[in-house]
């Protein structure tokens, strides 16, 4: 028989209890609410904060341990190639390690079910695929209330995690766009909406001889100095007018202001960048290239096609005269001799133009083979003595050289070049001796060549070592040749590690002096004897 109700004081005790108990029920409810609603917030307010996915990621699944009370976990997101990738580990970890790349989330789950209680929750299904899973601590379980908030957030991590996968993207995009826009030769400026400098790059700096602070946040017309070189007028800017038509600007040859003031002439593309939030103006963007060695080649093509049609034409048409004069004319003996010598000194002329160009091409290889072998330059001027007797101007040679100057390891055939070269012009452009000199200074040999020519001016010693490139006192003599020897000459004696200056003769008088330094053979006798005389001063 059941016991009857409580009556009296049992009754309202009794209800006092129940009472108290719905309290602490519906108050611990209430907590759990009021805590899953703090774990969403702190958990949105991680979302909210961005920053990259390795940190948003290590981020998320501490945030995920701590709600679930898990013991550890891995992080996977989805990669470009349908696979997947670990991106985070935490808490205690055993072996096996988790993997690194599985193909879909059946991999990471197989995994997680290898710890007790062990548990895969796919977190986004939104491009990348957020996989984590987790396992209680040894003896307990996972918090059901924490696991929860986590799942009720999975559309609020998918976003974050895309967000964050588009950020990296973003960031090594402009990473690599940076790189290229350091790293390009051409010179790279933008300007905003007011015409003012907020981009330019090293290439620029350099072509304009300035620096980023004093170039940023100043009107472009003040930074590259387009009027005052003379490459337009500041109303005529091309920045200014894609910015104010939208149309972009292909090709258009300027100037600039260079280092120290110097005209710089330069051709570039102009083009509209996009706006910069919603207050912010049209920029403008300018990609200018230094023209300065294209116009240089183009000359140099310009010289070449010009000297070497001259120097073509005239034997050529002396070569035609004289055969026609043979094939035509009723000649005695003695004409017909003298015009086939005049033939063969044509043909020379034109076999020597075509070893001259030859030779530029050959200099123009990395690197340039040279056979070194020792010899002396007292052997060096016999050779050159010997085909000077030849042409009957042995006698204009004069040697002030010392026959017992050391030996010299060079390529014999290559300075006998050079030699024969410097030699052959003075007794072009000269009148009088040839005089040729030679001095030890170090490791090296001083050769020098005088003459009492016409001499070469201050202003073309540089240019004329530099191929088809003729002082201006020699082509207004009209004395033949091409330009080409002396640039042979120095990038022969520079493959040896030498050398070639040009400078007055050291008298005083009138005519010019070309020294080369040519290096000494390894003499260990002599080596030593510099030694003792070097120690004892």
């Amino acid at each position: 028989m059941a016991d009857p109700p409580p009556t009296g004081q049992g009754a309202l005790s009794a209800r006092v209890d129940a009472l108290e108990r719905e309290r602490r029920r519906a108050f611990e409810d209430a907590q759990r609410q009021a805590d899953a609603l703090f774990a969403q917030y702190q958990l949105s307010q991680l979302i909210a904060s961005g920053g990259n996915l390795p940190d948003l990621a290590a981020s998320v699944l501490n945030e995920v341990l701590r709600l679930a009370d898990a013991a550890g976990g891995a992080l996977w997101l989805g990669t470009d190639d349908a696979g997947m990738s670990l991106v985070a580990v935490a808490g205690d970890v055993s072996d096996p390690a988790p993997p690194a790349d599985p193909t879909d989330p059946e991999d990471a789950r197989t995994w997680t079910g290898t710890h007790p209680g062990g548990r895969a929750m796919v977190l986004s299904d939104l491009p990348p695929r957020a996989v984590v899973g987790i396992w209680p601590r040894p003896g307990g379980e996972l918090d059901e209330d924490g696991v929860r908030v986590v799942l009720l957030a999975r559309h609020e991590l998918g976003v974050a995690f895309l967000n964050a996968r588009l950020h990296e993207a973003l960031e090594r995009e402009r990473q690599e766009l940076s790189a290229i826009v350091d790293g390009a030769t051409d010179l790279i400026l933008q300007v905003d909406e007011n015409g003012d400098v907020v981009r330019l790059n090293p290439a620029g700096l350099r072509l304009l001889g300035t620096t980023l602070e004093a170039s940023i946040g100043r009107p472009c017309g003040d930074v590259l100095g387009c009027e005052i070189a003379g490459g337009h007028a500041l109303a005529d800017c091309p920045l200014a007018e894609v910015r104010s038509s939208g149309e972009s600007i292909a090709y258009r040859e300027s100037a600039v202001r260079g280092p120290d003031g110097a005209r710089i002439g330069v051709a570039g593309s102009y083009a509209v960048t996009a706006s910069h939030g919603d207050a912010g103006g049209t920029r403008a963007t300018a990609i200018l290239r230094d023209m300065s060695a294209v116009r240089a080649l183009e000359e140099l093509r310009e010289g070449f096609v010009a000297t070497v049609s001259h120097e073509l034409r005239t034997p050529l048409a002396l070569i035609r005269g004289y055969a026609e004069s043979l094939l035509l004319l009723p000649l005695d003996p003695a004409e017909q001799r003298l015009f086939v010598e005049r033939i063969s000194e044509a043909t020379e002329r034109l076999g020597s133009l075509v070893d001259e160009v030859l030779d530029v091409t050959h200099l123009q290889a990395d690197p340039l083979i040279l056979d070194r072998r020792t010899t002396t330059l007292s052997a060096l001027i016999a050779r050159l003595r010997g085909d000077l007797e030849i042409s009957g101007q042995a006698d204009r040679l004069v040697v002030m050289a010392a026959d017992d100057l050391p030996p010299i390891e060079v390529d014999i055939v290559r300075i006998g070049q050079v030699l024969e070269n410097l030699v052959g012009n003075a007794l072009k452009y000269a009148g009088g001796p040839v005089v040729v000199d030679g001095a030890i200074e170090g490791a090296w040999l001083a050769v020098s060549v005088e003459d009492e020519g016409i001499g070469i001016p201050d202003a073309d010693r540089a240019l004329v070592m530099e191929p088809f490139h003729r002082a201006w006192n020699v082509r207004e003599s009209r004395i033949p040749g091409t330009g080409l020897g002396l640039y042979i000459c120095r990038r022969l004696v520079e493959a040896h590690g030498g050398e070639l200056t040009i400078g007055d003769r050291m008298d005083g008088r009138a005519g010019t002096r070309v020294r080369i330094t040519l290096p000494l053979a390894e003499d260990p006798a002599r080596m030593q004897r510099t030694a003792e005389v070097a120690g004892s001063g």
